[in-house]
């Protein structure tokens, strides 16, 4: 089918340090690794906090596809060869014209308070989204019908190329038991049931008595949320099973521990402003200005583009753990090979940004254009040491060319009230297209925080949406490719338009207790907090 794409145990990925007790209906009682070992029943896990606690697709929960499969189902989910299989659904089909999607919800598919899971509710989840308009774009699916109690088809108003995005990504939820209070006491049909929850500390599950799937040999587990000092801390006294590592971590040694590294398609670049300064717009519902006098030359965008080392950037950034990258996609079936260019050639991006009059005047370096300096703001999140780490090397690099780049630690919140106006170290990277469409197509603007540059490219957004209303792979990817470069235009490439410029594919690293088997990983999507999650359900202490 053309849809087919592309024991205690502790683990700490990820915000503040804690475990605290009264919500929920669980109790904090947490062993040691060794002696959870023994009884291989329980896993606790040191991640970011949950979305702020709102298990609500509404709210934000999904963001990351893993996430949602700890405590809910979608109609679709992905194996470790990146298929789109049934998930709630035990078979599907497309028609010829990919106008309408039919599924069977499986047999014995309940909710976690044991009643059975209906096409009515596949309805309701659907309708709701696609009414709330925020989290999901569901504007192409014109009606969803119910045939019994078991039979749902998704009939469409244009063929959708990436519907599979959604299938796979919304948590299906329960008709007679969504409320505005839903988050409080989430019931869900996947493998865990929510116990317990506290803010900024602590998220306990348990395993779900009416789950479908593949019984999990942990019963209990608890999330910690810590930061990567505190993960790797706790790693070094032997107080952890699996602790995510930034790479510039990854050379430790730790007694009784083994780093594992993860291919990823989770990628870095710079997001950087397209529009000149005086403009405003939204992120988050929020007005917000926008606009940057200097990033909006698309001459420091490409000297930038072709002046960045991506090897160096690499080697220094992630010792080594990952690769560089061109676009956001590259490797995957709708990549353009034409997108991949030789970079760090510095005399080259000197030479455009002479071309368009930015020249140093004053001897200091820095290169100005009517008596503007070509200089800007990079902001990136103060609690992620690589993207910090990032922001330092490319700020080095770019004053080679010229260009002089202050970096800038935010919170996340600042970041999306300021992060339009200035560069931001952005990132990404899915299993399948979509985030093409929605970071660089122009209807993206002031949608959420999509098409962060506040990007516009007529040609570009013709070869996006003939992508995404394709009726087979074969020619959604053809068009995914010609909106990177076309011949004439596009978003990447040595002579695209560089709203984002792409720098770095990372490699997730966790240090592993021994023994710990992570079972069958498919190659992880953005986010390392929530990646390693997919195959929970096959997590086991070896013999």
């Amino acid at each position: 089918m053309w849809i087919a794409a592309a024991a205690a145990l502790v683990v700490v990925l990820g915000v503040t340090v804690g475990v605290a007790t009264g919500w929920g209906r669980g109790d904090r009682s947490t062993s040691s690794p060794s002696e959870a070992k023994s009884r291989g029943s329980e896993l606790v896990v040191a991640v970011g906090d949950v979305a702020g606690g709102e298990f609500d697709p509404l709210k934000g929960w999904g963001s990351r596809p893993a996430q949602i499969r700890l405590i809910h189902s979608s109609l679709l989910t992905i194996d470790k060869d990146v298929n789109f299989v049934g998930d709630l659904a035990s078979k599907y089909s497309v028609s010829d014209d990919a106008m309408s999607w039919s599924f069977t919800i499986r047999d014995g598919a309940r909710w976690s308070n044991g009643e059975p899971v209906t096409a009515q509710d596949v309805v309701f989840t659907y309708e709701t989204l696609k009414k709330d308009g925020t989290r999901f774009d569901l504007t192409f699916v014109d009606r969803i019908v119910a045939a019994g109690e078991t039979q749902v088809t998704f009939h469409l108003k244009t063929p959708r190329s990436t519907f599979v995005s959604q299938l796979s990504e919304i948590p299906i939820l329960p008709a007679k038991h969504y409320d505005t209070n839903y988050s409080r006491n989430p019931i869900g049909s996947g493998p865990y049931t929510v116990a317990d929850y506290q803010q900024g500390q602590q998220l306990i599950l348990k395993a779900n008595p009416h789950w479908y799937g593949q019984r999990p040999q942990f019963t209990k587990l608890t999330f910690l949320f810590l930061g990567e000092d505190a993960a790797l801390a706790a790693a070094r006294a032997g107080s952890v099973d699996i602790a995510y590592v930034p790479p510039t971590f990854a050379d430790q040694r730790i007694a009784g521990m083994t780093l594992q590294s993860f291919e990823s398609i989770d990628s870095r670049g710079l997001s950087l402003p397209t529009l000149p300064a005086g403009n405003r717009g939204k992120i988050q519902g929020n007005d917000v200005s926008v606009g940057n006098d200097v990033t909006a030359d698309p001459a420091i965008r490409k000297a930038l583009n072709i002046g960045f080392d991506r090897e160096e950037i690499t080697k220094i950034v992630l010792q080594g753990h990952g690769r560089p990258a061109y676009t956001l996609v590259d490797s995957l079936p709708w990549f353009n090979e034409e997108a991949v260019f030789e970079d760090g050639r510095a005399e080259d991006a000197k030479r455009i940004l002479a071309e368009a009059g930015w020249r140093d005047s004053d001897g200091d370096g820095i290169v100005e254009k009517d008596g503007r300096k070509a200089q800007f703001t990079l902001m990136y999140p103060s609690d992620d040491k690589l993207r910090s780490d990032l922001a330092l090397v490319v700020a080095e690099q770019a004053r080679t060319l010229g260009i002089e780049i202050t970096t800038k630690g935010s919170t996340w919140d600042g970041i999306y009230l300021d992060g339009k106006a200035n560069a931001v170290t952005w990132g990404g990277g899915r299993h399948h297209a979509h985030q093409l469409h929605s970071m660089y197509s122009s209807k993206g603007i002031d949608t959420g925080y999509n098409n962060m540059p506040q990007y516009s490219n007529s040609t570009v957004d013709a070869h996006l949406d003939r992508a995404l209303s394709a009726a087979t792979q074969d020619e959604a990817n053809k068009h995914w490719k010609r909106a990177q470069w076309d011949g004439e235009t596009g978003f990447a490439g040595e002579a695209g338009d560089a709203p984002i410029i792409w720098l770095v594919r990372i490699d997730h690293l966790y240090f592993v207790r021994d023994g710990l088997s992570l079972g069958d990983q498919p190659i992880h999507g953005h986010g390392h907090e929530w990646a390693l999650f997919n195959s929970l359900v096959q997590w086991h202490w070896k013999d």
